[in-house]
This record gives C-alpha cells, sequence and structure tokens, in this order.
C-alpha cells in the first residue's frame, strides 16, 4: 500500500541543503535539529542574524493542500490577532515553497519568538483558550475561494486515503481478535452512534477552524499566548471542534486536573461563544478528536511513515478518553453552560 506517492531515497542532510539553496544562493547558512513534530520533520536554520525554520511536510506531496494553507495565512495577517502566526518566506524564484529531489514540499517561515506552552501551566492553558477564541472568531470571516485541503472531521473516511470503509472494518475485526478485543468493539460502538448522529452534528455552526490546536502548537512569552503554529489542517468544520481538541489533549495527558480544563473554558468564553447545542455535542466531539487519532495513526502506520503497531497508543488513549466522559459528562456540560451563559439543555 502506498499514498500515490513516491519518494526516492536521499539523505535528509541533503535534502534540506538542496531546498535552501532554492532561498540563498551562498550556502552560508546552519541548520539545526533541535526539534520536530509529530507529522512533518522541522529544521531551524540560521542566516546571517536572521532565524527561520523549515517545515518538510511528511503527510503529503499535495501542492493544493499547501496553497490552500497558505492564503489561509495571508488572509489571517490581516487580522488583528493578539499573537503572530506563520509567516512563509519567499524563495528566489518567488515561490513561498520548494519541491525536494525526493519530491517532497517543505517551505521556511520567518522565525517566531516563544517557548512551547506547558499544558501543566494553569495561566498558559487560559491563554490559550482566550487565544483560541480569538483565532476562532477570526477565522469565521476568511474565504480564500480555494476548495479546502481537507474534510471535516466526522468524515470518518476521508481523514487517510488508505482507511477505507472497508480496510477500517477489516482491522477493527482482526483487533477484536486479539489482546486489544475491548478497545477494538468500543471504537466501533463509537464509531457507528456517531455516523448514527451525524445529521444532528451537521447542523451546528460551521466555519474555518485549526483543527490542530494543542500545546505544541502554541508559543508563549511571560505566561501569554506568543503565536499560534501549524496552519496545515486547517479546514470547514463544526466551530466547537477546535475547543474539543484541546479538551481532549487535557483529558488525555490530565484527566486528574479539573482546574486546567476549566482555566481553558473560562479563557475561551472571553473572545468566543458556544451555543446551546454546541455544548450538549461536546462529549461527543471530544470523543471524535480520539476517533480520528485513531484512523490518522492507523493510516500512517500502513503508509510506512509509522512503525508496525505505532496506532495501538492512540486506542488506549481513546479508551480513556471514553471513560473520562462516561464520569465527567455532567460535570463539564454544567461548567460550559455557566460559562457561555447559555440554558441547560434538557
Amino acid at each position: 500500500m502506498n499514498l500515490g506517492v513516491v519518494f526516492v531515497a536521499i539523505d535528509l542532510d541533503a535534502q534540506i541543503y538542496a531546498a535552501l539553496e532554492q532561498y540563498f544562493d551562498d550556502g552560508k547558512w546552519n541548520v539545526d535539529a533541535n526539534e520536530s513534530g509529530v507529522n512533518n520533520t522541522t529544521r531551524f536554520v540560521s542566516y546571517g542574524n536572521y532565524k527561520f525554520v523549515m517545515r518538510i511536510y511528511e503527510n503529503h506531496a499535495d501542492l493544493d493542500k499547501v496553497r490552500f494553507e497558505y492564503s489561509i495565512l495571508q488572509k489571517l495577517q490581516l487580522s488583528k490577532l493578539p499573537f503572530q502566526i506563520p509567516k512563509p518566506v519567499r524563495a528566489l524564484n518567488g515561490e513561498y515553497y520548494t519541491l525536494m529531489p525526493t519530491g517532497k514540499i517543505s517551505i521556511l517561515f520567518e522565525y517566531l519568538e516563544g517557548t512551547r506552552a506547558v499544558l501543566t501551566d494553569k495561566g498558559h492553558v487560559t491563554s490559550i483558550g482566550s487565544a483560541m477564541g480569538a483565532l476562532v472568531t477570526a477565522l469565521a470571516y476568511i474565504n480564500v475561494g480555494l476548495e479546502a485541503a481537507y474534510e471535516p472531521y466526522y468524515d470518518l473516511y476521508e481523514i487517510h486515503p488508505l482507511v477505507t470503509r472497508e480496510k477500517l472494518t477489516e482491522w477493527l475485526l482482526s483487533m477484536q481478535e486479539g489482546q486489544y478485543k475491548k478497545e477494538a468493539m468500543l471504537l466501533e460502538t463509537e464509531i457507528n452512534n456517531l455516523l448514527n448522529n451525524l445529521s444532528n452534528l451537521k447542523q451546528l455552526p460551521v466555519q474555518l477552524v485549526h483543527s490542530d490546536l494543542v500545546a505544541s502548537n502554541v508559543l508563549t512569552k511571560e505566561d501569554e499566548v506568543s503565536a499560534v503554529l501549524d496552519f496545515e489542517f486547517v479546514t470547514p468544520d463544526l466551530r466547537a471542534m477546535d475547543a474539543a481538541v484541546f479538551i481532549n489533549e487535557l483529558i488525555r495527558y490530565h484527566s486528574d486536573r479539573w482546574e486546567l480544563l476549566e482555566a481553558f473554558i473560562k479563557g475561551y468564553a472571553e473572545t468566543a461563544d458556544l451555543n446551546t447545542a454546541e455544548i450538549k455535542a461536546l462529549p461527543q466531539l471530544i470523543l471524535l478528536r480520539s476517533i480520528v487519532l485513531c484512523i490518522h495513526f492507523l493510516g500512517r502506520q500502513w503508509a510506512g511513515i509509522d512503525p508496525p503497531n505505532d496506532s495501538e497508543p492512540y486506542l488506549d488513549s481513546f479508551v480513556k478518553v471514553h471513560k473520562w466522559i462516561s464520569l465527567n459528562q455532567e460535570r463539564i456540560l454544567k461548567l460550559c453552560y455557566l460559562c457561555f451563559e447559555q440554558e441547560v439543555s434538557e
């Protein structure tokens, strides 16, 4: 199986060198690996007194997806956001991306100051909530006139080209024959519940959303959000989905820290809104994030990007989130109704 993209086996350093030659013609740059994201390869580049960040796309080699992301960033630069967003640098040929010898796409961004947000820091989480609300509000007014690069979260069989309905069904059945029997059965049940409730979900407000606004995609300075990163997955989706994504992360890593969840929701409510129907749907949307992570990383595993069985931790995580929601659904709904000044839904 493959994604229809053939990448030539070339040393990564040689690829990066070839890409940077398309930005600087004298070879006087330095590259630092430092850190890298889950989905893409990241390198930090210094050139004279300037610093940049290079992203090498590993999920795809689709220029339409890159064009959509770039158009969103261009439009958002005109919005009066209280934080910075990535700014692509034009190559010597005037393009805002480069094609590497392997066929992979890379983009060089201006370096943004700040340190990664800390998910256990209540002040950071409050600021993330407020920043997310401001971003969601700004994205509601963005229209780039291009076809969206990704489908909404609830389009489960469009998440990864290798994970079709048939293949996912086969995988779930195979997992039910091994040590992950209970987990796979629960995942199958919740997928069916979601599909049965789609008509109701599709009545909720829809707009452009970030889709992956987690702590690792946020920079902070002096305890305030200074930048929001990684707009690769921006797409029209349910407005409440960004909030659901971050709450999901809090549950996955710090399920016992209710004060963090409360801080995030209060911060978000300062700059954005959720209506009664959105709040009622929030538990299912939080769980949807975990379902999508299972499918996304299963696809990466089948594509050979990730090692075998790399999707199993996400299956464990799905079960953890499901259990938390079962125990805390009423409490989180009451908190949201209060913070967003909505009447309690029956």
